[in-house]
């Protein structure tokens, strides 16, 4: 398995650096020279758990778009979905049906939704919630815990009284957060899960709860990758902890673009005067997927897959590092699990999958359609790429 050619990739890769910095639109997708003939840089098709790559490379995926392929590629409720709104239209002059349809079912699914909004990206709808907040509160300040997309990249083009209204927290631990609050008005703790710790959610995010509520300040929640993968409802629902405000995005459609901000109604009816308006927040396509994501959780118990998934894989690749002696790991839930290497050789580990059809990123991402000979094979490919390090 690991004679694989990747040099179709590589050319069109050096091709499109001419056009588009990186190659391409996201940062966690761009080519890693250290990965040189060994990475795919371009994925030109995918059924259920694999894809093909552009020289024609078969490989099992835990990648899985970044995490929000929850059903598997080309589901076929899904794209049947889409398929029939591109008969129909995608885009109108007034907001069409559906929008109406899935912010009632979002509503009756979502512990903190009393009203919800859609946008493309998971990102512009986390500025959207801080925006809200502000707009509540009348206070400027953000306390953010974890990666919210590029609204977290507070650097280079950002002016410094921008950078100034947020400051970073670490997961896990509450008494920062309350010197915070202490300190100075605060108008909302925005928080995503630590994939690798995600476990001290429990009391971590209560005792956010509490604070938040005793100090003024809304409490926010990133449930971009923890919606309909930790629980249908997120962080909220498998910790039973509910917030203001909620982001949803990657697992709510399987991959079509649509992202939504939920939450109490008395905040969320601020967005008109916030002037938080897209003109493609309600397109069909994204909808329609989302629709049908919810058929497809309701007549299968999803989540209790990706779990069982998640937990053969972390089992498996755990007892592989057991056995050879590798200071590494698969930690956190299982769903959503982080691969730690203690010497730093994930990169290395990452190459050696890669030749022998397996696909792997930071997060371990399972989808419901991988099925038991799948995880069976990939995990066997796993041990043999850890085997390589080990005599390395």
């Amino acid at each position: 398995m690991t004679g694989r050619s990747v040099d179709r990739s590589w050319a069109l890769y050096e091709r499109a650096l001419e056009h588009i910095p990186l190659g391409t639109q996201t940062h966690s997708k761009a080519a890693r020279s250290a990965l040189r003939g060994v990475e795919p840089c371009y994925i030109a098709r995918g059924k259920g758990c694999r894809v093909w790559d552009l020289d024609g490379n078969e490989y099992i995926d835990f990648r899985n778009g970044l995490g929000p392929i929850t059903l598997g590629y080309g589901h076929p409720g899904v794209d049947e979905a889409v398929r029939r709104r591109l008969d129909e239209g995608t885009i109108f002059s007034y907001p069409h049906p559906l929008e109406a349809e899935l912010a009632a079912r979002l509503v009756a699914w979502i512990p903190c939704a009393e009203q919800v909004r859609f946008l493309k990206t998971g990102g512009e709808a986390m500025a959207a919630t801080h925006r809200l907040a502000r707009a509540f509160t009348g206070r400027d300040k953000v306390l953010t815990c974890g990666y919210h997309g590029w609204l977290n990249s507070t650097g280079v083009g950002v002016p410094a009284a921008t950078q100034a209204t947020y400051r970073a927290l670490p997961w896990g631990d509450a008494g920062p957060y309350e010197d915070a609050l202490k300190a100075e008005p605060i108008a909302a703790v925005s928080v995503a899960c630590a994939y690798a710790e995600a476990e001290r959610g429990d009391p971590f995010l209560a005792e956010l709860r509490a604070l938040t509520e005793r100090y003024g300040a809304l409490l926010v929640f990133d449930e971009i990758v923890t919606g309909f993968r930790l629980d249908r409802a997120g962080a909220q629902g498998y910790f039973g902890v509910v917030p203001d405000l909620a982001v949803f995005a990657k697992g709510m459609s399987n991959g079509v673009p649509l992202s939504c901000y939920a939450g109490r109604r008395e905040v969320m009816e601020l967005a008109e005067r916030a002037s938080i308006s897209s003109t493609f927040g309600g397109d069909t396509l994204g909808l329609a997927a989302a629709m049908a994501v919810l058929d497809a959780y309701e007549a299968e118990d999803v989540v209790a897959g990706l779990w069982s998934r998640g937990e053969k894989v972390q089992q498996g690749f755990n007892q592989h590092c057991a056995r050879l002696g590798i200071a590494a790991e698969l930690r956190g839930l299982p769903p959503m699990a982080q691969w730690i290497f203690a010497d730093d050789r994930f990169q290395d580990f990452n190459a050696e999958a890669l030749k022998r059809g397996v696909i792997v990123f930071s997060v371990c991402y399972p989808s419901f359609a991988h099925r038991a000979a799948d995880l069976d094979a990939a995990l066997a490919a796993m041990g043999e790429a850890l085997a390589t390090l080990a005599v390395r």
